[in-house]
């Protein structure tokens, strides 16, 4: 499965000290429970969203890695600065928490920035560029029209809306778009930020924080964890859980990519099923 957050993700709502106790120092415990608490939303959300583009991997890049469409990395393990080294022009090093890379080469000695082009802070999140226009079931198109689609790139034959991509009465064959040798502040392929969606980031993080510390003592659950999970009631309409619940009956619509249709309009999750409604 897919791992979508990062363990700087953590530190937005745990200190890292109480972080390391609950996990006992064990990674592997904190990455299989949330690998559970993943596949614990994705229940909720599957009916209704394409859960495979929600939670999708957040990879360390690699120059010699082949990347699709919005793929997410982090960008890191850049070679450390070395007064000792002779360094060539567009070579990159690591230097306090940030990323270099050299203008003109360098003989060996002391750090010197003006002979350093500041890319990003270490760490720093970039997203793979699209080159077309993602495709959106409500809008009209024409002929030749490009669209991407589930990682791939298709040409209209004619006017249609409502038709997905994948329907070649309305677009040619798609072809993969993807590419590899380009360093993250490539412009034309990299975009510099994360583009999770934040709220799904934060409940994940929640319901993985709970379920560790219930893994500890199931009854003795910090009462901040019980409320975020589910809102620390019987009912469970609160918290992580109680988003979750709604947005599986319909009544909120997550800022997610929606399962579409073959052709026309989708139809409300829910009770009042027949009400028909475009997400």
């Amino acid at each position: 499965m897919a791992r979508l957050l990062r363990n700087n993700d953590y530190l937005k709502q745990i200190q890292s000290d109480n972080l390391l106790q609950i996990i006992e120092s064990t990674e592997s415990f904190r990455t299989e429970t949330e690998q559970a608490a993943q596949a614990e939303m994705i229940s909720y959300l599957a009916q209704r969203y394409i859960t495979g583009e929600v939670f999708t991997d957040t990879t360390v890049f690699d120059f010699s890695a082949t990347y699709l469409g919005k793929n997410l990395i982090e960008y890191t393990n850049v070679t450390a600065f070395s007064a000792a080294t002779i360094y060539t022009t567009n070579q990159r090093v690591t230097y306090s928490g940030s990323i270099y890379k050299s203008i003109a080469g360098s003989v060996a000695h002391a750090y010197n920035a003006a002979e350093w082009t500041l890319i990003c802070v270490d760490k720093q999140l970039y997203y793979a560029k699209l080159n077309a226009n993602e495709y959106n079931n409500s809008t009209t198109y024409v002929l030749n029209d490009v669209v991407w689609y589930g990682d791939k790139t298709y040409t209209a034959k004619s006017e249609s809306t409502g038709n997905l991509p994948t329907d070649t009465t309305y677009w040619t064959a798609g072809s993969t778009y993807s590419f590899t040798a380009a360093y993250p502040d490539d412009t034309t392929k990299w975009i510099k930020g994360d583009n999770r969606n934040q709220l799904i980031v934060m409940y994940l993080i929640d319901i993985t924080l709970y379920h560790l510390h219930a893994r500890i003592n199931p009854r003795n659950v910090p009462e901040l964890r019980n409320i975020r999970y589910d809102g620390n009631n019987a009912t469970q309409n609160g918290g992580a859980i109680g988003w979750l619940k709604r947005v599986a009956s319909g009544d909120v619509t997550a800022d997610l990519p929606s399962i579409l249709p073959e052709q026309g309009l989708s139809i409300r999750w829910g009770s009042n099923a027949k009400n028909t409604n475009v997400y």
